[in-house]
């Protein structure tokens, strides 16, 4: 999204509420009738500032460095409060995504105060317009007239896809936020792996989504739906064996069922002659992981360990080139792991995640039930600086931060799924 769309202090305002959780609606929410059918992504950020859940963000805030009243010195100092109304909302229009062109974006506020939301757009040069009631701010004219012409057309208010995208999730959520998972596609360049776009359907199917962002006492939680848009096989639930057999200590940990189908989906056209059969050999649960120092390790169920090896072996040297990881199978696992180490790790007689107090405290505060269609767990504080240096030299920050679970689940259509990141 352009700088010069929207001024930074209204980029602020749209991270903060992404980042920061949700907040009570108040009169937000009549956005859908103003925002086309076809649009790409949509996001209403509730900006009453008011509420339960701003509140819980405010406090939330006040569990890290210097954040008490924040929260209150961004608002008073931007003028936000007068200047936006009940409701902010972003909206992609259908546009090249992917491409090095910036999509298509406009925004739209019923500002309380229109003087102090005129004040707010000084600093930029966006165009701006009056439509069926609503301020609406774009990077130029041309992207006002695109918006204006589709208005013509049929509005969110009767999609039914974005109904059953939205479906069940809290109306009361500071941000709502749909993704037209054709629309999507579309957008993305030829070369985009276009048949799952979202990654959250069986099968490859695509999909639409619907999330909602809140804040609760101890951590952020988004909760969402996947509605598929073609025919997609039902997903599967199970119960993850291997947080039994993975080390204790992991700061990163993905489950996931049949990476064998996976594979042959993804990438079927390109499987060397002999390896057709590498669906049914790599069809159990798996499993990415990363130890403290951040070696990775993938292992995955196998019934014929030998072929499951073999075939492994032969897709490592399609490269034609030696790449540098260990690989073995035993005990009816396949591991592939940065190094001997940690092959070693596996196998030795020792605690596992399944038992790993941090693991489970995460787990459990954020409510993922046994069975899932695939979760993930990050120790935030441990993880972070491994992937930047700024993270280590803001170590303070991160502390209050604890384990970021994500988990999917079955549901009508498509599925559910829940991201939550706990704050002590």
């Amino acid at each position: 999204m352009s700088m010069r769309v929207i001024p930074a202090v209204l980029a602020a305002a749209a991270l903060l509420a992404v980042l920061a959780g949700c907040g009570e609606s108040g009169s937000a929410g009549g956005s859908p009738s103003a925002v086309p059918a076809d649009v790409t992504a949509y996001v209403s950020v509730d900006t009453t500032f008011e509420g339960g859940q701003w509140r819980a963000v405010s406090e939330l805030l006040t569990r890290f460095p210097e954040g008490e009243g924040e929260l209150d010195e961004l608002l008073d100092e931007k003028e936000l409060r007068d200047a936006l109304g009940p409701e902010a909302v972003f909206a992609v229009l259908p546009g090249a995504v992917g491409s090095e062109a910036e999509p298509p974006v406009v925004m739209l506020t019923q500002p309380d105060d229109l003087a102090a939301f005129e004040r707010l757009l000084e600093e930029g040069d966006a165009a701006r317009a009056e439509m069926r009631g609503w301020q609406v701010v774009a990077e130029d004219e041309g992207v006002l007239d695109r918006y204006r012409q589709a208005l013509e057309g049929p509005s969110l208010e009767g999609s039914e896809t974005f109904a059953e995208a939205m479906e069940g999730l809290p109306e009361d959520a500071l941000a709502r936020i749909y993704a037209d998972g054709d629309a999507l596609v579309e957008s993305l360049p030829d070369h985009s792996p276009t048949e799952a776009p979202l990654g959250l359907l069986e099968g490859g199917a695509r999909g639409s989504i619907g999330a909602a962002l809140h804040a609760e006492d101890d951590g952020v939680r988004v909760e969402g739906r996947a509605v598929a848009t073609d025919e997609a096989p039902a997903p599967v639930a199970y119960e993850s064996e291997l947080v039994g057999r993975v080390p204790a200590g992991a700061i990163a940990f993905l489950s996931f069922n049949d990476l064998g189908g996976a594979l042959e989906l993804f990438g079927g056209d390109f499987l060397p002659p002999g390896l057709g059969e590498v669906g049914s050999l790599l069809a159990g649960e798996s499993a990415v992981y990363l130890n403290g120092k951040g070696d990775a390790t993938l292992v995955t169920q196998v019934d014929d360990e030998a072929a499951a090896l073999q075939a492994v072996e032969a897709l490592l040297g399609l490269s034609g080139e030696d790449v540098p990881v260990a690989v073995d199978a035993f005990d009816g696992l396949l591991a592939v792991a940065s190094s001997e180490r940690e092959l070693a790790a596996l196998r030795a007689d020792a605690p596992r995640l399944g038992d790993d107090g941090r693991f489970q405290e995460a787990v459990d505060a954020a409510g993922m039930p046994v069975e899932t269609t695939g979760f993930g767990y990050v120790d935030l504080p441990s993880t972070a600086p491994l992937f930047h240096e700024e993270a280590a030299e803001a170590s303070e920050y991160l502390e209050p931060l604890g384990g970021a679970v994500f988990w999917r689940s079955p549901s009508e259509g498509g599925q559910r799924f829940s991201l939550f990141l706990g704050i002590d």
